[in-house]
């Protein structure tokens, strides 16, 4: 439960963060290009930093990982407002630094999660752990725009750092959470990364979920940067406000599907069994994401947008719980932080392929053409089947 209200606590600032940065960005500079940078610095610094900090996790103990990652990022934050509110270096250093203590603090906590609860808990607790960032989304994207209008952006990055420190003081509270690699390891540093490379590689069980999951995160991101063109210059016929609050809709459908995923995941995991969930999932969301570029008007598309969101979780969170099961504790953190990469370098690529096709075939064509990558995907993971764990 500690973990949880670590986790709400720091959504609230983040929520309004992911608004104010890329705005205030776009505000000063005047170009797009520059506020998408500024959020992808962020999932590149977890692309680039995380498989060389991955033992980490796997060595120190993971309360004070978690902890020191949540306080210095409230601290790179706070740089924002203190020192770079007129700086482009200084966004993208401050970006990529949270990236960075990101790489360290997420694979702590999909480590630590499996030494707190049981086996047959596991879906409900991961759920849990992911559930604070999906319900804010639902209920607080729209007040955090509100927030970042009302007091201004460095107003709202304040509030961020406040959220990140008092994330990390719940943090505090927890019991010692010790690595199991850090007393049966005696090799070096980056003889750890390596090995932690190799053994993802030689695992039936992460080289399953990741193969199949790097592909269908490239296909699914593109309904990260296509739906803002969708919303406005099919849906809404090009007016830009009525596109704005199109857009909205849209975020919120996924949303909500999203928050009622994860509630749901366990006892559909339970009901069909983690592997069915994972596969059942993927399917149902590449349908979902196909049928969308079908229709012409928001309406129909919404519950499809709903559907979505229900079975994004539905298999992204069996597919974390795979993953938790099949691997010896002592690579857990190291195997964990390159399941983060991979899904981050992926989302990337699929967000870059999703402009392109956008802009070349139409935004309804690149939600079908990323609906039937997803579709093949887990088709191809059907017929290989999933290892035992």
């Amino acid at each position: 439960m500690k973990l949880f209200l670590s986790n709400f606590v720091s959504e609230v600032g983040t929520q309004i963060y992911r608004i104010a940065i890329p705005v205030w960005a776009y505000t000063l500079t005047g170009s797009p290009i520059v506020a998408a940078g500024v959020v992808a610095a962020q999932f590149l610094a977890t692309v680039i930093m995380g498989p060389l900090l991955s033992p980490l996790a796997d060595l120190y103990d993971r309360k004070w990982l978690m902890f020191w990652s949540e306080a210095l990022s409230g601290v790179a934050v706070a740089l924002l407002p203190l020192f770079f509110m007129q700086s482009l270096a200084g966004w993208l250093f401050v970006a990529f630094l949270i990236g960075v203590l990101q790489a360290v603090g997420n694979p702590a906590v999909s480590a630590v999660v499996p030494e707190l609860v049981g086996k047959e808990d596991l879906d409900a607790a991961n759920s849990l752990i992911y559930l604070p960032r999906r319900s804010l989304e639902m209920v607080f994207m729209g007040l955090a725009g509100v927030l970042v209008a009302a007091l201004g952006a460095r107003a709202a990055f304040w509030i961020d750092a406040a959220s990140f420190a008092l994330s990390a003081l719940v943090l505090l509270s927890l019991r010692p959470l010790p690595a199991h690699g850090a007393a049966t390891t005696r090799d070096g540093y980056w003889s750890m990364v390596l090995g932690g490379l190799g053994y993802v590689l030689h695992n039936p069980v992460t080289r399953y979920v990741i193969g199949i999951l790097a592909p269908a995160a490239m296909f699914g991101a593109i309904d990260a940067t296509v739906p803002p063109v969708l919303a406005t210059e099919v849906y809404a016929g090009g007016d830009a406000r009525l596109g704005s609050m199109y857009y909205g809709f849209i975020e919120a459908a996924f949303a909500t599907g999203a928050v009622l995923g994860l509630l749901a995941v366990a006892e559909v995991s339970r009901r069909f069994s983690r592997p069915a969930a994972f596969l059942g999932g993927l399917a149902v969301f590449g349908a979902a994401e196909l049928s969308i570029g079908l229709f012409g008007s928001l309406w129909p598309v919404l519950p499809l947008l709903f559907v979505m969101g229900f079975a994004n979780q539905i298999f992204i969170v069996p597919a974390r719980s795979l993953i938790q099961m099949g691997v010896d504790p002592k690579f857990l953190g190291r195997t964990m932080a390159a399941w983060g990469a991979v899904m981050n370098g992926a989302a990337l690529v699929g967000m870059m392929l999703g402009g392109f096709l956008a802009e070349f075939l139409g935004p309804q064509l690149a939600f079908v053409v990323g609906g039937s990558g997803v579709l093949v995907v887990a088709l191809l993971g059907r017929v290989k089947g999933v290892p035992q764990v």
